[in-house]
């Protein structure tokens, strides 16, 4: 059986979190995709920087994580996105079932 994870993805507005996201269900790359809004701060070109962005949470399985990672990479404007992935050790065997099924 397919191991489940959450890709966790930054977007600097929600119109291009929305077009990934949506991309990704549509493809069967994701299950969901929810979009959270957060503050936040981080260091890039030697300055820290203080943005807003929309950050996906991707819910797919490991086996989907190079296809969604192209998407990614294909759509979103930031040099260097920040793509990780979590496994999800465990979970409600019925959400799971569905996350694993993407229907």
């Amino acid at each position: 059986m397919d191991s489940c994870q959450i890709v966790l993805c930054p977007c600097p507005d929600r119109e291009e979190a929305g077009r990934i996201s949506e991309a990704l269900v549509e493809r069967g790359l994701a299950a969901a995709v929810n979009i959270i809004e957060q503050d936040s701060v981080c260091r890039w070109q030697g300055r820290t920087r203080h943005c807003e962005e929309f950050v996906l949470m991707i819910k797919s399985t490991v086996e989907s994580y190079d296809a969604i990672e192209q998407v990614i990479l294909s759509m979103h404007s930031y040099e260097v996105p920040g793509v990780a992935a979590v496994p999800i050790a465990q979970g409600f065997v019925p959400y799971l079932r569905w996350l694993r099924s993407g229907d």
